[in-house]
């Protein structure tokens, strides 16, 4: 796709809730990873085959889970009523 030219495989995903960096994942060693919102919200996020995305999630409109898998530097998956973010870094 052309749109993903010069976009590196992501080595890392760094992981906010609020304004606090919260895991730095390896996208290459598949893990799942539970997060809490400062609110109380969950969001579940799954690494598989050097890709991320979230699972399951606690919010009203689950646009995060609707956002899919990412393994592209400069991806995010971003939940609002959640206060999580997951931003894709380069190696």
């Amino acid at each position: 796709l052309l749109y993903n030219k010069g976009r590196a495989p992501a080595a890392a995903a760094q992981i906010t809730s609020g304004s606090r960096i919260v895991a730095q994942l390896d996208l290459s060693r598949d893990q799942e990873l539970d997060v809490e919102s400062p609110q109380g919200g969950h969001n579940h996020l799954i690494i598989r085959d050097g890709e991320i995305w979230c699972s399951q999630a606690d919010c009203p409109d689950k646009l995060c889970v609707k956002q899919g898998k990412k393994s592209l530097d400069g991806d995010t998956i971003v939940c609002l009523p959640n206060q999580m973010a997951v931003t894709i870094l380069a190696p």
